[in-house]
């Protein structure tokens, strides 16, 4: 665009008087937008440098090519995107000044002898284009800032879930501090209490795919906190329930958003316990391989103590059931339901088989065929008892 050739005498008499121009502007600046009259979030040393620096480019793009280093929008941006600047904001402080310096430039034309109308309605795109440049220099710069700020809260997000979940120390952590003040702080940070009611949550996921799209926001129409991890083959959450009538409710909402398996831990009341929550979610999670929705570890003390010693269990469980194990995989889950149906019924066939749908002697036939599988009598507690573990062990715990 080429410039008017009275552009040089306008700013050349603008520039006589450019602290008061600047000052100008920043009085309208922090009178006009809410952010920036707050003194103690952008200083005004810092406001009027960047309104000089703004006032100077445009100065200079009146009179001759517009300087090619865009610095000055560039850390504006990036200065006022860490400050917590509202974008709009920020662009609205541009208008408001471009507003100033055009009336200025209006005004000064007015005052000077023999200066052609024509020439300062040329000079009006010359303000504008100027100053379209500087303020979508600015624009990119904020948003490439803001974007790097969020990337960084997620991975510092990330490490203090990963906090949460082993129990590790922080980093930053002075020497020798207790765990549970670092876990106090991790908490405070992530706006979890240290005690309530919890879950952990493992869903299986695939590298760089969230299997929960959404999920946070979801549970917190639950009133459901959630904080999140994702790994390269899960993604990890702490869930803090309001109370533990919530667990369905949220589960539920987990089950609706999850696009692979899920593995829940039982509910706790502690939240220094979520790495072996975490333990018991990924065991959870193991039993629901290739399946859908969510698996939740039952609490019970047998399957606490099943968990506690998941190798032991397991070989436990080989011994216990003995040739049941040579069965096609759907004729032995069909025996150990049955034998799970029965025990739930207090040892009842008839209300064992009310639950299968199936007839009573159906489930006296199948508990028959794992007493001669594996040895046990069904009329010994303590056969049961051994029985009712190596069933919860084999069924709980991932395998081969």
């Amino acid at each position: 665009m080429s410039h008017p050739e009275a552009a040089p005498s306008i700013v050349g008499a603008v520039r006589a008087d450019l602290p008061e121009l600047v000052e100008r502007i920043v009085v309208r600046i922090r009178r006009e937008i809410p952010f920036y009259a707050a003194a103690d979030v952008v200083r005004a040393d810092d406001l009027r440098a960047s309104v000089r620096a703004n006032v100077e480019y445009i100065l200079d793009s009146l009179t001759g090519p517009a300087v090619a280093n865009l610095s000055a929008p560039d850390v504006t941006g990036r200065t006022r995107a860490a400050q917590g600047a509202p974008l709009a904001e920020m662009l609205t402080a541009y208008r408001v000044g471009v507003a100033e310096i055009w009336s200025t430039l209006v005004a000064t034309a007015r005052g000077l002898p023999g200066v052609p109308a024509d020439d300062v309605i040329d000079l009006a795109g010359v303000v504008f284009a100027a100053q379209n440049v500087y303020s979508d220099a600015a624009l990119a710069a904020y948003r490439d800032e803001s974007r790097e700020m969020l990337r960084t809260r997620e991975r510092e997000r990330a490490a203090l879930v990963e906090v949460i979940l082993t129990g590790a120390q922080a980093s930053k952590s002075p020497v020798g501090s207790d765990a549970r003040d670092t876990l106090w702080e991790v908490a405070h940070t992530l706006r979890l209490p240290l005690d309530g009611a919890f879950l952990v949550i493992a869903a299986e996921a695939e590298p760089g795919h969230d299997p929960l799209p959404g999920v946070e926001g979801a549970l917190a129409v639950l009133d459901v906190r959630s904080v999140w991890r994702l790994d390269a083959d899960a993604s990890l959450g702490v869930l803090c329930l309001p109370d533990r009538s919530r667990n369905e409710a949220a589960l539920s909402v987990l089950g609706r958003r999850a696009t692979r398996p899920i593995g829940a831990s039982p509910v706790f009341a502690e939240l220094r316990q979520a790495g072996w929550a975490l333990q018991l979610a990924r065991l959870a999670l193991g039993s629901n391989a290739g399946a859908s929705g969510v698996a939740q570890f039952r609490d019970s003390p047998i399957d606490m103590l099943v968990a506690a010693a998941p190798h032991a269990a397991l070989e436990t469980a080989r011994t216990v059931l003995g040739s049941l194990l040579q069965l096609p995989p759907d004729e032995l889950d069909l025996l150990l339901s049955t034998f799970d149906a029965w025990v739930k019924a207090d040892g009842s066939a008839t209300a064992a088989g009310a639950a299968l749908y199936c007839h009573p002697n159906t489930v006296r036939y199948r508990l028959r065929r794992i007493e001669a599988g594996t040895g046990r009598a069904l009329a010994s507690p303590g056969d049961v008892a051994e029985l009712v573990t190596a069933v919860r062990a084999w069924c709980e715990l991932p395998h081969p």
